[in-house]
């Protein structure tokens, strides 16, 4: 199969599983392309790509499978089809992936994504798997496990074991299934296989802890585990040291490691062993102080890593090593495991390890000493001996720069030491910057051994080259000028110097270069012009540097200069010589041109000459410069030999300024001091002239020395701006032994000011300076205004420098700008600045603020002054910081300080000191020590005893406390504290009453400081801390969160102290304790300053009301001040400190009435709710101001608004819950106001008031006690509105729809629509029987006509109306509260009381009894022709009778006359009637049927065994106006019981179909309206039919189907579909019920949706039984099973054939028929046709068979009237018989099985025609006819073939034109010419005759036409034509 997707999608197609599965079993075995290959080894020589081809070749056919299993899984009717296909699928990928990992170990990159490829299969169709709906585990139905379990025989033993006795037992005894039933049983978790197998593994882990490796491994044997394998894996992960180490023997023992596996263990052994040797060395460690030793780090994170490993601390220390799992180990590298090892190993074996681990190790240790003896040894580690000596191993720098894990100080060290020898990281050497700072930190780039002789850079420059490129694209000329001349750096020697590149580039550069070849020979004038020329490249930039340019851009002196020195002077350059060089050469015109500012110059350059054969004399300078003064030649320069013109007398020397003729003759001599060399920057020249010219001579050499100091001083503060001068003052300061500093520090100021000034000030600089200059000679002189204004320049440019360097203001580095400051006011004596202070106090930067005034010792004063600044607590932090500081501080108080002190303060302070010391000494002499320090401690009001008392042994620490308190507090406070004290100070015993005393006191005053301060001093650990800290957070910082954090530490450590055996505290009972809790949380809420901080407390105290003893209600509190936030209104104190539930209703009752002025309603309400007060008052005071206010607005006066104000009105009362006599009185009067008061006039008023008065009744009647008659008075005032009402209308309402009142036309309510929603008419205390009796009702003679004509006209429609809408009782009510008569009310009570026999005839009004006495008399008249009265229903608006009665009953004839005359009221007399008349039916009275409900009368007429109970059902059910739901109820109800009780019920059930029996129960359905209703109920009904009544749950089902169907209901369709799918599977299946499974598919009729049915049906063998004679009425299931036989069992041709025999079905099984007789044939196509000739007569059998099937077949179809299939089926036997005949005729002819293309050719051979013809129609084929007959006839001659065709067929004239054209189309012959001749004399056409014979020449034919008298004379007429 070449096309996997063409094979398959035949077999899809066709609905053919089998082929489906043939061609994926042929493909099965894609691991295996050669099928001798044996199993085994078959992957080892097959390659992986050979299977990706082989899957991906397949990817076409499960792209076919998964498209036609999704199609299928789509359609219901397909459903079974697609999940065979599904499993046939889901079996060949799992077998594939199953051998692939059987046959290999590992996936390589091929395989692997042939598995992707066949998973992704898998995981799209497991989404068609058939998804169960499973139990819960934990629900286990006691009916499965008593009935479905079987009982184990080891329950007896198993039940004395433990759960895990149990599991062990049956997995080494391979009775795990016995074990799962029976915890099954047990109802135990382990039931479940994977809950059993995790105990089980469990168990495995506890024999290995016992060494039990035996009972082990057969308990991972029977559980189905490799043993191996989990062995392995529970050594690998286990973290216990003693299994791991066990199964590791084990293990070995059977060679069951691998090579990597052994040295995993082994590492993880000697980890053990390392770090196991060092834990008690390293627990040592811990005891002593801690300080920088390495070994320290293991225990740095000990506790983190031990509560992760799940250490127990009670383990031995020899236990502590056994958490390490072998399978961490697995994961970690080489370097991983040499960096575990590295901390545990000795020095000595370093060179062992690899660099990489060992340099990290070292590096994060930052252990200096080996790393650089490993650098040292790395720097000669390149010769051999020094490898075999080194104790390190080699280091290379790769590692250095990738291992490194110091910090940068560190690294940079390392990176230094190496750079000095030479190495350099790779990433420096290829960032030159970098490159550059590494070489600086180590020296510099000038230095005498620069350590870059290997350097090279990527361009292959060396270092030199690269610096000076560096320095050209940076631009530091100076620096690269003392670069060169340090390293002597010229062209010669770094050839990088001459490039001209760089010179054109860099135009300097070319200068510098040359400038410095000038240097270097200075005899080469060359040199020079070149210098020159780089010089005037630098001025022309933009041309070539050259004589002509300079003189082109008017640079002549420059020219003429560089012509000087140019080769062959001035003479050769002007001489124009075409082989010159250009830079020097200078075209003559130019050079005239150029010195024509110039005329002498130019005369002597160029002389005019007569005759130009003479040439000029030599011209000297001397001649140029004789005319020139002062310089006469004649008398200057006679030294020189050049000059013609000097006299003899001239000197032949040099003059210079030292020769001694000209400095005695014109020099002005002058002595210079010191004072001039520095001024010229020269300090050794200044120092050295004044040791000679002042010093030596000096008497006085120290004033002298301090003199000229002081003159330096000055001239250095002068000169300030001028560094060279600033340093010459500084360095002779110091050669004179003075300090400099005073000077460095004013001249650093002076520099900064004048910068600052400078860039922010418009003056000219030189101004600036000098004015500043001027200031500081003031400043010398000592002139504080000077010095104080300098400093407020000062502190201004040092914050503008911080600004500029955008440092923080507050950081470290700003301090540091600032100590020049505080210098420069030390040094000049003035008070140090506060400037950085003062910003750091104003930033609350407190430890800036301390750093900086004590590094710089500033004044404690001075920094006291500046605490104002800081925020409010950090104030008193640092106040109490400074507190102990002494007013001077110790480094400013100098000797002087200490000296103006006089003696006697001296004395005095130290009297006091031995006092104190005489204390502490007395007190041990004492017998109570700490009692007599306490004392001492109140009377000298000093704490500081208290405090040590304490320290003294038996000191009680409550006492110390007290004392302590009393002397740290002012006098007032102590006085108060101590005033309850009666007896002596001195001897009072300081006990808790005391303190109570004193904790009250000290609260009240708000003094929680002192006792928070006394508490850390005596106390830390009590709870009171916690509170006084609680305290301080809500009072002072109103920092609540923190607050409640204390809090919830405080509830905690009470806890604790109440749970405690022993208490922590027994100073402190924890009663006392709560008592003071108790105080502080009241006091709190007393000391609250505004109800907002009120709230917040009360907020924070929610939740700890059990700390309040008899305190108030918190959490009301709380709600009444949220409530009260946003309001004026405060909480009185009153309730704080006397709370009860009186006096909070009382306070609640005063807000209220605060509230309720403002206006402030809704929180009115809620302070209401809240105390538990009534809100009637309230609501209706809101409801009132509400009214006033919309009459304010003018908005009242609008109908609609009312309205919605009295919905709104009745909806708040509500919602609120007000009173209900409160809310009627309310509306009751509103309706008075109403009607003395109407806002409108007439009708909207009335309205109105009836409305309101509606509204009354309804409220007043929800009293519990529901008062009648003041409801009867209401309702008489409702009605007198009506009458009003309907009076004003007119008669509109009897001509316009009820409603139509009542909706506006805008759509909104109406006063009388919401009225009617609150009608109270139909109330039971109203509705009761006393208004349907006689008594009491007005007749026509005892009514009273209390109302005009016109409301009597109202009242009488409106008791009409009532009347037909069935209130009778209110219609009697309404006629006894106006003594009014209304015949129809008359006749409805007069036909009521002769139902129920309160009345007879006799006792009827007059009236009434001459209504029935005429009634009779008519009925006599027509009694005659009327034999017998029949009704058939009460549905007719006429009087009808329920049931057919004999006329002699008198009472239903009265009835139906009083019914007759009633004009209104008819369904209620009609009703009257119905219930007498089944209440004879049912024999009872009418008084029991009536007081019944319809329902229960309901029930009884479906529940009688009359057959026409559904009629008279409907009849009742249209009389009463039951309601659907009700009557879908009672159907569903009664179909239930009689399906449950078959023996009951409507006749003989037992008799009929179940079919029949559904048809009854479809009638009881019709009696709802809505029939979807009652199949609800059917279905609801479902869950009530008892266990095991199987056949009701399928009527059931079937009937709510039916009624679902009707109305179309589909989602009641599908739940019934689904039932009856969960009631086959889990009911009717498993207790085998068939009938019932046959009765429930063929009852709901959805044959493609059950098609499980059918499957079910079939695999038990039941099938036959849906064949059954009037099982399918229809038609529909026989078509539905052939359908299921096609689609699901396409091979099954015997079901198919018995289901088409059954239903006779002849279509069927003509195509039954048919199908056989083709596969006969196919049998026959399977074997060549030659092979079938030798064996003929098993082939004439094949044939014969063939032969029968088809005339069955079209005999069947022939029955069905199929007649194109019976015409086919009767060609393919005519076929078969000619077959048949051919083979008894020996001729081997094949005719069947042809192909299309192989048809012509058998035709073309049959030499019959008839033959021929059967061949044609059998295959439904249409030969070339003309070509049969031209082949046939005219070459062989054959006219017998022509008559049998002409037999048969028409010879057309269009056989003749195609024979006569294939004829010409071949070479004639002779035989050919006479057939022809022969063939047209067949033509009846004469015209084609002559026409043919003409063409074919066939000249004795034409003549013959036409000379024959019949043909002659039509040809040529024809001809003619």
């Amino acid at each position: 199969m070449n096309n996997p997707a063409m094979n398959s999608d035949a077999g899809i197609e066709n609905r053919q599983l089998d082929t489906v599965d043939f061609f994926l079993k042929s493909k099965e075995n894609l691991l295996n392309p050669s099928p001798k290959s044996s199993v085994p080894d078959q992957f080892d020589h097959f390659p992986s790509q050979l299977y990706l081809r082989n899957v991906e070749e397949l990817t076409p056919a499960l792209d076919l499978l998964c498209s036609a299993i999704r199609e299928s899984n789509s359609e219901t009717q397909s459903k079974n089809f697609s999940e065979q296909l599904l499993n046939l699928t889901l079996s060949f990928l799992n077998k594939q992936i199953k051998e692939l990992f059987i046959h290999s170990e590992e996936l390589d990159e091929h395989l692997q994504k042939g598995v992707n490829i066949l998973t992704s299969y898998i995981n799209e169709l497991r989404t068609f798997m058939i998804k169960f709906p499973w139990k819960l585990t934990d629900a286990v139905d006691e009916y499965d496990v008593n009935e479905n379990v079987p009982k184990v025989k080891e329950s007896t033993i198993w039940e004395k074991l433990s759960i895990e006795e149990v599991i062990a037992n049956a997995i080494l005894n391979n009775k795990i299934p016995e074990a799962q039933t029976f915890f099954r049983i047990n109802s135990h978790s382990a039931q479940r296989l994977e809950e059993l197998i995790k105990i089980g593994l469990d168990l495995v882990f506890d024999n290995l802890k016992k060494n039990n490796v035996k009972e082990a491994s057969e308990l991972l044997k029977n559980m189905g585990f490799d043993v191996k394998d989990q062995l392995l894996k529970i050594c690998f992960y286990t973290t216990d040291k003693n299994i791991r180490d066990f199964l590791v023997e084990i293990l070995k023992e059977k060679n069951s490691f691998s090579e990597k596996e052994k040295r995993t263990i082994d590492f993880v052994h000697q980890v053990e062993k390392f770090y196991s040797e060092h834990l008690q060395e390293n627990m040592q460690i811990q005891s002593f102080p801690r300080y920088w030793v390495m070994e320290q780090d293991f225990f740095k994170h000990k506790s983190v890593l031990d509560s992760f490993l799940k250490y127990d601390h009670k383990d031995k220390l020899n236990k502590q090593n056994h958490r390490i799992a072998l399978n961490w180990a697995q994961w970690w590298n080489q370097l991983t495991q040499e960096s575990i090892l590295l901390p545990r190993i000795n020095p000595e074996e370093y060179k062992s390890y690899s660099p990489e681990a060992l340099w990290r190790y070292l590096t994060a240790r930052h252990d200096w000493l080996s790393i650089t003896s490993w650098i040292g040894e790395f720097q000669t580690q390149n010769s051999y001996s020094s490898l075999q000596q080194n104790k390190w191993p080699p280091l290379t720098i790769d590692i250095i720069d990738q291992s490194t894990c110091c910090n940068n100080n560190m690294r940079n060290k390392i990176l230094d030491e190496l750079a000095r020898n030479g190495i350099f990281l790779i990433s420096e050497l290829e960032d030159f910057e970098l490159f550059l700072l590494r070489l600086n930190r180590i020296g510099g780039v000038m230095q005498d051994t620069l350590p870059v002789q290997n350097y090279r850079s990527k361009e292959g420059w060396d270092f030199h080259s690269h610096f000076i490129l560096y320095c050209l694209e940076h631009s530091l000329q100076y620096l690269l000028y003392v670069y060169l001349d340090c390293y002597k750096l010229s062209p010669p020697n770094c050839s990088f110097l001459g490039k001209k590149e760089l010179h054109e580039t860099h135009p300097w550069f070319e200068f510098l270069v040359q400038c410095r070849e000038v240097s270097s020979n200075l005899t080469d004038p060359k040199l020079i012009f070149q210098a020159s020329l780089a010089n005037a490249q630098i001025l022309i930039p933009s041309n070539q540097a050259s004589v002509s340019s300079m003189l082109l851009e008017g640079h002549t002196l420059l020219a003429l200069a560089t012509t000087m020195y140019a080769p062959g002077g001035v003479s050769q350059v002007v001489q124009n010589e075409e082989n010159e060089n250009c830079l020097k050469k200078v075209d003559p015109q130019l050079l005239k041109m150029a010195l024509t500012p110039y005329p002498k110059l130019k005369t002597a350059l160029f002389p005019q000459y007569t005759a130009p054969s003479v040439l000029p004399p030599d011209i000297t300078l001397y001649h140029l410069i004789q005319s020139l003064l002062p310089f006469d030649p004649s008398r200057l320069f006679g030294w020189q030999s050049a000059n013609t013109l000097a006299i003899g007398d001239v000197s032949s020397h040099l003059p210079h300024f030292s020769s001694p003729d000209l400095v005695n003759k014109y020099a002005i001599v002058e002595r210079l001091n010191f004072a001039y060399y520095l001024y010229h920057g020269r300090p050794s020249f200044a120092f050295g002239t004044f040791l000679v010219q002042e010093l030596t001579k000096s008497k006085t050499p120290k004033q002298l020395i301090q003199q000229v100091g002081n003159e330096a001083y000055v001239l250095g503060l002068s000169s300030f701006h001028i560094p060279s001068i600033g340093a010459a003052c500084v360095c002779f300061l110091e050669l004179l032994g003075l300090d400099s500093l005073r000077l460095r520090v004013d001249m650093k100021v002076a520099n900064i000011i004048l910068s600052y000034r400078c860039a922010n000030e418009d003056a000219q600089y030189s101004f600036i300076r000098e004015s500043l200059a001027e200031k500081l000679s003031k400043l010398a002189g000592g002139e504080k205004a000077t010095t104080e204004e300098l400093l407020v320049f000062l502190e201004e440019a040092i914050w503008n420098s911080i600004q500029q360097q955008e440092i923080k203001r507050l950081y470290s580095e700003s301090s540091i700008q600032w100590a020049l400051v505080v210098q420069f006011c030390r040094l000049h004596n003035i008070k140090l600045s506060t400037s950085y202070l003062r910003e750091c106090a104003k930033a609350n930067d407190w430890l800036q603020f301390i750093i900086h005034s004590q590094l710089h010792n500033y004044h404690p004063d001075e920094v006291k002054s500046l605490l104002q600044y800081f925020s409010p607590v950090l104030q008193d932090h640092l106040r109490l910081a400074f507190e102990n500081l002494p007013s001077v501080s110790n480094s400013r108080m100098d000797s002087d300080q200490v000296c103006n002190k006089s003696p006697q303060e001296l004395q005095k302070s130290k009297e006091e000191r031995t006092d104190f010391f005489e204390i502490l000494l007395r007190c041990s002499e004492e017998p109570n020590s700490w009692c007599w320090l306490l004392a001492e401690a109140v009377k000298q009001q000093s704490p500081i005893l208290s405090v040590l008392a304490s320290c003294l042994q038996d000191a009680s620490a409550i006492s110390c406390l007290c004392v302590w308190i009393i002397a740290s507090v002012e006098d007032s406070i102590a006085a108060e504290a101590m005033g309850h004290i009666q007896d002596s100070l001195e001897g009072h015993t300081w006990d808790l009453e005391d303190f109570s005393v004193i904790w009250r006191t000290l609260l009240t005053r708000q003094k929680s400081k002192t006792l928070i301060r006394g508490f850390q001093l005596f106390f830390k650990d009590s709870p009171l801390l916690l509170m006084l800290e609680m305290y301080e957070l809500c009072m002072f910082f109103k920092n609540c969160k923190e607050a409640k954090a204390k809090l919830l530490e405080f509830q905690k450590s009470l806890e604790t102290l109440e749970t405690a055996a022993i208490k922590v505290h027994a100073a402190i009972p924890v009663p006392w304790l709560k008592e003071q809790v108790s105080f502080l949380l009241k006091l709190m809420l007393q000391q609250c300053r505004t109800q907002y901080e009120l709230g917040k407390l009360l907020q924070l105290f929610v939740g700890i009301e059990h700390l309040f003893s008899e305190g108030p209600d918190v959490k009301k509190l709380c709600i009444l001040s949220h409530i009260l936030k946003d309001t004026s209104i405060a909480i009185n104190n009153v309730i704080i400190t006397n709370y009860s539930l009186q006096n909070f209703q009382q306070e609640c009752k005063s807000i209220l009435e605060k509230l309720e002025t403002n206006g402030q309603f809704a929180l009115a309400k809620r302070v209401a709710e809240l105390a538990e007060l009534p809100v009637d008052n309230l609501v209706i005071e809101e409801v009132t101001q509400e009214i006033q206010t919309l009459k304010h607005i003018d908005q009242w006066s609008l109908k609609q608004t009312r309205i919605d104000f009295w919905k709104k009105c009745h909806e708040n009362f509500k919602k609120n819950s007000i009173s209900s006599k409160a809310a009627s009185s309310f509306f009751s009067a509103q309706a008075l106001v109403v009607r003395e008061y109407p806002t409108e006039e007439g009708q909207s008023s009335t309205e109105e008031c009836h409305l309101l008065l509606t509204l009354a009744g309804h409220w007043l009647a929800q009293e519990d006690l529901v008062p009648v008659e003041e409801l009867e008075e209401l309702e008489k005032q409702i009605w007198l509105c009506r009458i009003t009402q309907h009076t004003l209308r007119g008669n509109q309402e009897e001509r316009e729809p009820t409603f139509s009142q009542q909706i506006s036309a805008s759509g909104e309510l109406s006063f009388d629509s919401l009225a009617s929603e609150f009608s109270f008419s139909k109330l039971a205390a109203l509705n009761t029987s006393k208004y349907l009796e006689l008594n009491g009702l007005p007749s026509k003679e005892t009514c009273e006509n209390r109302l005009d004509w016109k409301e009597q006209e109202s009242l009488n429609f409106l008791i009409g109306r009532l009347l037909d809408d069935g209130c009778v009782h209110e219609a009697s009510r309404v006629c006894r509260y106006f003594h009014f008569y209304n015949q129809d009310v008359a006749l409805v009570l007069h036909c009521r009381a002769l139902a129920s026999g309160e009345a007879s005839v006799d006792d009827l009004q007059p009236e009434i009894h001459a209504l029935l006495q005429s009634a009779e008399l008519l009925e006599e008249e027509k009694e005659p022709r009327i034999p017998l009265r029949k009704v058939s229903s009460t549905s007719s608006l006429e009087s009808q009778s329920f049931v057919m009665l004999p006329p002699s009953d008198e009472m239903v004839t009265n009835l139906e006359t009083l019914t007759h005359k009633c004009l209104h009221g008819k369904n209620y007399c009609r009703r009257v009637l119905c219930l007498y008349e089944l209440s004879k039916e049912l024999g009872c009275s009418y008084t029991d049927v009536a007081a019944q409900d319809g329902e229960a009368i309901l029930r009884a007429i479906l529940a009688s065994p009359q057959s026409d109970r559904c009629k008279r059902a409907q009849a009742f059910i249209s009389t009463q106006g039951l309601e659907p739901e009700r009557v879908a109820d009672l159907v569903a109800e009664e179909v239930t019981r009689e399906l449950l009780s078959p023996s009951e019920g409507a006749g003989q059930k037992q008799m009929v179909t179940p079919a029949e029996e559904s048809q009854a129960f479809l009638q009881l359905t019709t009696l709802c309206q809505d029939r979807t209703l009652v199949g609800m109920k059917l279905l609801e009904k479902i869950s009530s039919v008892p266990h095991g009544e199987l056949s009701c749950t399928t009527e059931l089902l079937i009937l709510a189907h039916h009624c679902f169907t009707l109305t179309c209901h589909m989602e009641g369709i599908i739940r019934v579909l689904q039932a009856a799918r969960l009631l086959t599977d889990n009911h009717l299946a498993p207790n085998e019920e068939y009938g019932l499974v046959v009765r429930l598919l063929t009852g709901i009729g959805r044959y493609n949706e059950m098609t499980y049915i059918f499957e079910l049906l079939h695999k038990k063998h039941y099938f036959e039984v849906l064949m059954r004679k009037k099982l399918d009425p229809s038609g529909t299931l026989k078509t539905a099973l052939l359908d299921y036989i096609k689609r699901c069992r396409p091979g099954d041709s015997e079901k198919h054939n018995m289901i088409a025999l059954c239903f006779s079905m002849c279509r069927e099984i003509g195509e039954n028929h048919e199908a056989a007789a083709c596969i006969q044939l196919k049998l026959i196509e399977s074997q060549p046709w030659e092979d079938s000739i030798k064996n003929g007569h098993q082939l004439k059998q094949l044939l014969l068979k063939a032969l029968t099937l088809m005339l069955d077949a079209a005999e069947s179809y022939a029955k069905d009237s199929c007649v194109r299939q019976a015409l086919h089926c009767h060609r393919l036997t005519k076929l078969l018989t000619l077959q048949i005949h051919f083979l008894n005729t020996g001729q081997n002819t094949m005719l069947i099985n042809l192909g299309r293309h192989r048809l012509m050719d058998c035709i073309m051979s049959l030499p019959r025609f008839y033959q021929a013809s059967i061949v044609a129609e059998a295959y439904d084929f249409v030969p070339d006819w003309a070509e049969i007959l031209y082949q046939h006839v005219i070459l062989k001659g054959n006219f017998h073939y022509l008559e049998e065709f002409k037999q048969q067929r028409l010879l057309r004239t269009s056989i003749f034109e195609e024979i006569s054209k294939k004829y010409k189309q071949h070479q004639p012959t002779d035989t050919a010419v006479k057939n022809l001749k022969k063939l047209l004399t067949y033509c009846e056409d004469i015209y084609l005759y002559y026409k043919l014979a003409y063409e074919h020449k066939l000249y004795d034919v034409v003549n013959m036409l036409l000379k024959d008298p019949q043909t002659g004379c039509c040809l040529k007429d024809m001809l003619a034509g």
